[in-house]
């Protein structure tokens, strides 16, 4: 009898760890489960803000030359989570002649970041938009610059702490007697401006041009002006020349700083 209880005794224990061990390896193979459906759907919701901060830099670019027009991108921060970074860092734009400046700027370096969550990735940082440029002379080049990167976590960047200096020919200026040829150089910078953020699951950035603060300036003839742009321990320089204009006429330079408003409102 009691070898008998004894093979009784063993066949339940042996059912019991079997038993154990398969639950185990359920759980193990769940919970793996689990995580790659999470890990593809956190990393789906960073594509999504990715488009969303790309449909966000669109939409300023669209109101930048609209004083009081307003814009507005629809988006959600499931696992995403949003940021308004003041880096308590300036851009300073300057404009030299002959040795000394004749106008100059400082503009506020502030950036919208939105980080993903936890299992999202970056496979190798970079560009999606624009470039590290300071001073862009192109008129086509992106005045911002959409980036993503790893740092802790996955994020996607926006800022605009660049500008956009073009040379745009000639012009007959009146100089309160008569006409008389001038170089023509406009130069633009945007601020921007952080307003509420209110990260809800169904948000939306509300982007406002609030205006627009523009500084002219007449430079003698004979002189072949540069323009300066310095963020960081950073400088990028071009001249008159370089630009394509002719230092024996006198230089009009026309410089807008466009301030942006920017706030995230969660869904009404």
């Amino acid at each position: 009898m009691s070898s008998k209880s004894n093979l009784g005794t063993s066949l339940v224990l042996e059912a019991v760890i079997l038993t154990s061990v398969l639950c185990i390896i359920v759980f193990a193979a769940s919970s793996l489960a689990n995580e790659a459906i999470n890990g593809k759907m956190e990393n789906a919701q960073f594509d999504q803000a990715k488009n969303v901060i790309l449909a966000l830099d669109e939409m300023i670019k669209r109101i930048v030359y609209r004083p009081e027009s307003l814009g507005r991108v629809e988006t959600s921060f499931w696992t995403t989570h949003p940021h308004f970074i003041e880096t308590e860092e300036n851009m300073n734009v300057a404009v030299w002649a002959s040795g000394q400046k004749e106008l100059e700027v400082t503009v506020p370096v502030n950036i919208v970041k939105v980080k993903g969550g936890e299992r999202a990735s970056v496979a190798a940082d970079r560009d999606l938009v624009g470039d590290g440029s300071l001073l862009l002379i192109n008129i086509t080049a992106s005045l911002g610059r959409v980036q993503e990167y790893q740092s802790g976590g996955a994020w996607v960047a926006l800022d605009y702490s660049r500008v956009r200096c073009t040379y745009t020919g000639i012009m007959q200026y009146y100089n309160g007697t008569d006409y008389e040829p001038c170089n023509l150089v406009e130069i633009i910078a945007i601020n921007m401006i952080f307003g509420d953020l209110e990260a809800q699951e169904q948000a939306s950035f509300i982007v406002k041009n609030q205006g627009s603060s523009p500084i002219q300036k007449e430079i003698s003839k004979g002189t072949n002006p540069t323009i300066i742009v310095q963020k960081s321990g950073v400088q990028e320089t071009r001249t008159l020349a370089e630009l394509g204009g002719d230092p024996n006429y006198k230089s009009l330079v026309n410089l807008v700083v466009v301030n942006i408003e920017i706030s995230i409102s969660g869904a009404d």
